[in-house]
């Protein structure tokens, strides 16, 4: 049975190989041929297209591999730039913070709460050596500033007495706050060309440049210093010069309600003078603005100012008026000189040989009252023998006093008294 079956199935085989055309057996390539291994590997490659694409559209392994590097490269590039970065901020907040606790104790130390007076005292002093120009920052000071002081006679017209600003760097050798008389014509002002805000940017590199020639071992924060030191004395300047408008609004917003009885007073006053049998009439007084009425001042006037040192409240009487001459004004306080700017205002008027109060008076600046040249030029001198004459007198009388108790008490050495 099993023979039959199997005879049966090779017969159904030989019939199925005679309906085939022989073409498969001819396509049919010998294992291991060139042709069989060119067909292996075109089909692996055909079957890899696939992959190859789908690789090549997310991208191959090996370039995000580089690109990853690449961009690990770069943050720390960016990190050590980002380090350094704050390494130089850091040191730039620290010299500055240096600079500015140096420059303070050096502004309290030289100035010691002192007045600095307003912006307009501020200035560049030039000095010129053959083709050398040398600049140096310094602030006109008032007359009662320098007194004891061993400085030359000076022409109240062209020239000014001047202390030096400078920071006291540990390579100059000499005392702190140093002062001199220069002209007028050597002074420029702080500010130059800029604002008013600031020192001249274009000065100050000049007299960096100069610091850097003259004092060796000077350093970048030993500038910073110099800088913030001469910022100081600007700021205390500007505070000061808003203090003094501040101060001067307040006191005009409190007399717009006496102003008309203020300009009736001045006219009255003037044709008091003009009866006194002077004859003539009196010369236009000068006046910063001929067109608006201001108040007068003249000798026998009390006056009522701060003082410019100290900023005490004092009262004085005006002895002489030349509103040519600086100071404008002396006083009976003869060791007080108040600078043309000063703010005072007149308490009480002179008329007719008698002083009545004046309410409607406020606080102006020296140079806007209205003012003629008069009083006793010599009044000072006179003061001043006075004063002396008194002192001796005292003296004589302790003296008579001593000689008297030693009499009594029998003991009387006059050869040690004279």
């Amino acid at each position: 049975m099993q023979r039959y079956e199997l005879k049966k199935a090779m017969m159904e085989y030989s019939s199925d190989d005679e309906d085939s055309s022989g073409d498969e057996m001819l396509n049919m390539k010998a294992p291991f041929s060139q042709d069989s291994v060119t067909q292996k590997v075109t089909g692996k490659k055909s079957e890899s297209d696939g992959d190859s694409d789908d690789e090549d559209e997310e991208g191959s392994p090996i370039k995000i591999k580089k690109r990853k590097n690449d961009d690990e490269d770069v943050d720390l590039d960016d990190g050590k730039q980002s380090d350094d970065n704050n390494d130089a901020t850091t040191n730039e907040v620290d010299n500055d913070a240096i600079a500015l606790a140096d420059a303070t104790t050096a502004f309290k130390i030289q100035f010691n709460n002192q007045r600095m007076g307003t912006t307009n005292k501020l200035y560049w002093n030039e000095r010129r050596q053959k083709k050398n120009v040398t600049l140096y920052p310094i602030r006109v000071v008032p007359r009662d500033e320098v007194i004891g002081l061993f400085l030359k006679e000076w022409n109240a017209d062209t020239e000014r007495p001047v202390q030096y600003i400078q920071y006291p760097h540990r390579q100059i050798k000499r005392d702190l706050g140093l002062y001199n008389v220069v002209s007028l014509k050597s002074l420029t002002p702080y500010h130059g060309d800029g604002p008013t805000d600031s020192w001249c940017a274009k000065r100050f590199q000049q007299y960096s440049k100069q610091l850097r020639q003259r004092l060796k071992g000077l350093t970048e924060i030993d500038l910073m210093t110099e800088k913030t030191f001469l910022g100081l004395v600007l700021e205390q300047s500007l505070k000061e010069y808003e203090n003094e408008k501040e101060l001067s609004s307040l006191f005009d917003k409190h007399a717009e309600e006496n102003a008309e009885k203020e300009d009736e007073q001045a006219e009255n006053d003037d044709e008091d003078v003009d009866d006194d049998g002077s004859g003539g009439g009196r010369a236009k007084r000068l006046c910063r603005d001929d067109t608006a009425i201001s108040e007068p001042l003249r000798p026998g006037d009390v006056i009522e100012y701060l003082s410019p040192v100290v900023g005490e409240r004092h009262r004085a009487t005006v002895m002489y008026i030349n509103p040519k001459c600086s100071p404008i004004l002396r006083t009976d306080h003869i060791y007080t000189l108040l600078p043309d700017d000063h703010h005072v205002k007149r308490v009480k008027r002179k008329s007719r040989g008698k002083l009545h109060d004046n309410p409607g008076g406020r606080f102006r600046a020296i140079n806007s009252y209205c003012l003629k040249k008069e009083g006793n030029p010599n009044a000072v001198k006179e003061i001043i023998a006075e004063q002396t004459a008194q002192l001796q007198a005292r003296r004589q009388r302790a003296k008579d006093d001593l000689e008297s108790k030693m009499d009594d008490g029998g003991f009387f050495p006059r050869d040690l008294i004279r």
